[in-house]
């Protein structure tokens, strides 16, 4: 009994180790491959521990990607030529068409330098509240900070900084006219390389706006006006009114 019980176990290792399976050409254990921006890049999927002839499919994501025939066979591969920063976190995934449980998946890490963007120029009015809203996007994270006219500053209570995954934003309570100014967006990558977008604010004088009261008192004006309008030609309106109404009798 114990040695049917070992040779069990011994059988079930054995097949562990030959059991089918795939291998990918991935530089790591973390199954990630390293490419920059624009650099091409092949994936190959190897059927390993084969006794017959399997058929490979690949996805992009949940994708199906369309291969040729004898590109499907025991080995398979995709090409990416030159890589974009939207490339950064697909996966790729290759199935045995037979068994689809079995399958092996990479994902590409793209490194890029960092990419902003915003609408550059605002023009507004003193007392009101604005936002400068630089959108960020990089491989691997920055350190974000803004400058005014180029130069680091502590801002006022009335300045303040937020960050959300991929903007970095400046709100400004009720700007005054001396906040005119360039500001700029900063992204500082580990190695050092900055990269820059310069926002210019323009506030001008606040707009005198009509009091309420002057609103008010036109409303109630204009409908005395009106009212006085009808009880000057109501003699005239009445007859009319009666004309029309001896007409619809007869």
């Amino acid at each position: 009994m114990r040695y049917l019980l070992v040779l069990t176990v011994f059988s079930f290792f054995f097949y562990q180790v030959r059991a089918l399976g795939l291998k990918l050409n991935c530089f790591n254990s973390e199954k990630c491959f390293d490419l920059k921006v624009n650099q091409s890049q092949t994936i190959k999927c190897d059927v390993v521990n084969n006794s017959n002839t399997e058929t490979l499919i690949w996805y992009r994501g949940t994708q199906q990607v369309d291969i040729k025939p004898e590109n499907s066979l025991n080995s398979s591969t995709v090409c990416l030529p030159a890589v974009a920063p939207d490339d950064n976190g697909v996966s790729f995934t290759c199935l045995l068409k037979s068994d689809t449980t079995i399958k092996q998946t990479v994902q590409l890490n793209v490194l890029f330098e960092p990419i902003l963007s915003g609408d550059t120029k605002t023009i507004t009015q003193a007392g009101q509240n604005i936002q400068l809203t630089c959108g960020f996007k990089a491989n691997p994270a920055v350190a974000m900070s803004w400058r005014r006219n180029g130069s680091i500053v502590a801002f006022p209570s009335r300045f303040e900084q937020r960050m959300s995954s991929n903007t970095w934003t400046l709100s400004i309570t009720k700007v005054a006219m001396s906040d005119t100014d360039n500001y700029t967006c900063v992204a500082v990558t580990p190695s050092g390389n900055v990269t820059t977008l310069t926002f210019e604010l323009i506030v001008g004088e606040r707009q005198p706006g009509l009091p309420v009261e002057a609103i008010g008192g036109a409303v109630v004006v204009g409908c005395l006006i009106i009212c006085f309008g009808l009880f000057a030609r109501r003699q005239k309106i009445f007859k009319q009114c009666m004309k029309s109404r001896h007409n619809t009798a007869m």
